[in-house]
């Protein structure tokens, strides 16, 4: 029988990853897409055993189980939404009945995460809207040739299939949305996209409590098997993830009564647990959400809003509890943070790809070649919660040369380096066996985007996106193999950074920068002079010569002069002063006013080291 060369794509990511208003939504719907590319993998291995190439586990019938909950798998990377194997068969219509099948699989484990999710919110849904929904949330687009037996034949037939794939996506299917009886529903409030399952549930309802929605908030089918198709304390919050250093630094004691408080607000709905990432956060295992003011505040307005609704005496029973609790945690926080102030409202999305892996992918000219690349991706996503893990951060997705994860600021830095030179170690030896020229070898650009936590998550994960393409830098003459960072400041402008990793005078700076924000040595008003006094010199920006440097290299020195430490005493320590000149020598004033302002953020532990009301 003739080989063909198969490959099935499944989407579309943005609904099922993209949209997104909670962590719990980014998580689950990366672990959704995940588990569908799984099903569909298992069938084609179950077809043609050994026909894998995209993924290709060492030990399939183990790799290909259907998980569950997320990491019952342990640390194994994601199976990547692009599937490609080698299947012998008749004709090309045999391949498409595997294609097929291996359709229907997907299809039906997302059917089946659905009924799942039903069951464990346990509240009638409008069953209409939800069977017209259910089928219609996966797009799989299949495409498949001949693979030629010569020498190089698979070489030839990926460039073709390429191709191929890419004309049948431009080429997609439209049918007629199923009709559903009865008035207009409202949309989605994930994405708009489709209609609301959600009968009218009254304001306070605990149900609503239970997907974690506020009273005019909806959900269609994909959203609500995003918020209960696994339980969300394997899920860890942003807002857990940006307290941690915050929490790390407490004394027992006060961590202790911290867990006491905090604990009747899981039973009573107010919060969730954080018991994923093999236990990372067992210290302080919950969200961390009604830790940070603002957020205790609008749950303390969401309760007295519904206490003046009509209830039964079970359910104001209910919210003299949640009143009750809220009130000893709020006074916990106020006695902790009069010691300890409030912890950092900041944390960092990271999000990294690799550079010129078509070249790489190319490069493989049989079957064999293209395995060892799949085994390397697979070895180095394999690696990548570990690694995060090891920087108290949680990795949402690791599938191929895709990452995406959240971090504190505190190693936000250390971890992208981390995760670079991981990539390198499994990538290179590849690239090198495959005769690849070594200026074209595999590389990763990482992008990490810091924002506040009272941003939408869509807007959040867009700045991690857009750090990541300027990462790439496509069309630079230093594109790619780049850190960047993009730090949206609420209620202001976003800064931005960047560099490559083979420049290290640019990535020391920031990390020397940072520290002297750490042990206080750096005000914060240094970045914002400098920048006043770039635009001041704006006349000079491109004149180089000896009287410009020195002109600039003069107001440098005032604005140094006058600056203080944050005691407002003391000038600046000879190591601050030494480290500002020399950096204002080697980049511009702009260019090192950017840098001084996310030094600060990588720097900040509590809410008033980045100006933050308590």
């Amino acid at each position: 029988m003739p080989d063909y060369l198969l490959t099935l794509s499944l989407g579309p990511v943005q609904s099922l990853i993209g949209a997104a208003r909670r962590t719990r939504d980014l998580w689950c719907g990366s672990w959704l897409l995940s588990e569908s590319a799984r099903a569909a993998a298992r069938v084609l291995h179950e077809q043609q055993p050994g026909c894998l190439i995209f993924p290709c586990p060492d030990d399939p019938e183990e790799r290909l189980t259907p998980r569950n909950e997320p990491g019952t798998g342990g640390d194994e990377g994601n199976v990547a939404n692009i599937l490609r194997a080698t299947v012998s068969l008749p004709d090309g219509d045999a391949v498409a009945a595997l294609a097929e099948l291996a359709r229907g699989a997907a299809t039906k484990r997302l059917r089946d995460l659905g009924e799942l999710a039903r069951r464990r919110l346990d509240e009638p849904l409008r069953e209409a809207v939800w069977t017209a929904q259910i089928d219609d949330l996966l797009e799989i687009f299949a495409a498949w040739v001949p693979l030629p037996t010569e020498d190089g034949g698979y070489g030839i037939a990926g460039a073709r299939l390429g191709g191929l794939l890419a004309a049948r996506k431009a080429t997609r299917d439209f049918s007629q949305a199923p009709a559903v009886d009865g008035p207009p529903l409202p949309k989605s409030s994930l994405d708009g996209a489709r209609e609301t399952v959600l009968p009218k549930w009254p304001a306070g309802h605990r149900a609503r409590r239970k997907l974690g929605l506020s009273d005019n908030e909806q959900l269609d089918a994909l959203g609500v098997i995003k918020r209960m198709a696994v339980g969300a304390e394997q899920f860890t919050a942003y807002a857990r993830v940006a307290a941690d250093p915050w929490l790390a630094a407490l004394d027992a004691e006060d961590l202790d009564q911290l867990r006491r408080d905090y604990q009747p607000l899981v039973g009573l709905g107010l919060a969730t647990g954080a018991k994923g990432n093999a236990g990372l956060y067992a210290d302080f295992p919950f969200d961390a959400q009604l830790l940070f003011d603002f957020r205790l505040r609008n749950a303390e307005t969401a309760n007295r809003r519904a206490a003046d609704a009509r209830l039964s005496p079970q359910e104001k029973a209910e919210q003299d509890d949640i009143r009750a609790a809220l009130a000893r945690l709020g006074a916990t926080l106020r006695g902790i943070g009069r010691r300890a102030g409030a912890p950092v409202p900041y944390a960092a999305i990271l999000k990294a790809d690799g550079d010129r892996m078509g070249k790489l992918l190319s490069a493989a000219t049989a079957t064999d070649e293209a395995r060892l690349i799949s085994r390397a991706l697979h070895d180095f996503a394999s690696e990548v919660r570990p690694k995060v893990r090891e920087h108290r951060g949680h990795a949402v997705y690791a599938g191929g040369d895709d990452v995406l994860a959240l971090l504190p600021l505190a190693s936000a830095l250390a971890c992208s380096k981390s995760l670079e030179k991981c990539f390198r170690r499994h990538l290179e030896p590849v690239a090198e066996q495959l005769n690849v020229p070594r200026p074209e070898w595999p590389t990763l650009s990482v992008g990490l985007g810091i924002g506040h936590l009272m941003e939408p998550l869509g807007a959040l994960r867009q700045r991690a996106d857009k750090a990541e393409q300027r990462a790439k830098g496509t069309g630079c003459a230093d594109e790619r193999n780049a850190l960047a960072i993009a730090l949206g400041i609420r209620s202001g402008a976003d800064h931005h950074w960047r560099a490559q990793w083979s420049e290290q005078p640019k990535h020391s700076a920031l990390a020397e920068l940072s520290a002297a924000f750490q042990r206080r040595a750096m005000p914060s008003r240094v970045a914002f002079d400098l920048a006043a006094t770039d635009r001041r010199l704006a006349w000079l920006r491109d004149d180089d010569g000896e009287t410009a440097r020195s002109m600039r290299q003069a107001e440098v020195r005032r604005v140094i002069h006058r600056a203080r430490t944050r005691s407002g005493a003391e000038h600046l320590d000879r190591a601050a002063r030494d480290l500002l000149l020399t950096q204002a020598a080697v980049q511009s004033l702009a260019d090192l006013a950017e840098t001084l302002i996310i030094a600060r953020w990588l720097a900040a532990r509590t809410a008033t080291d980045v100006g933050e009301r308590p």
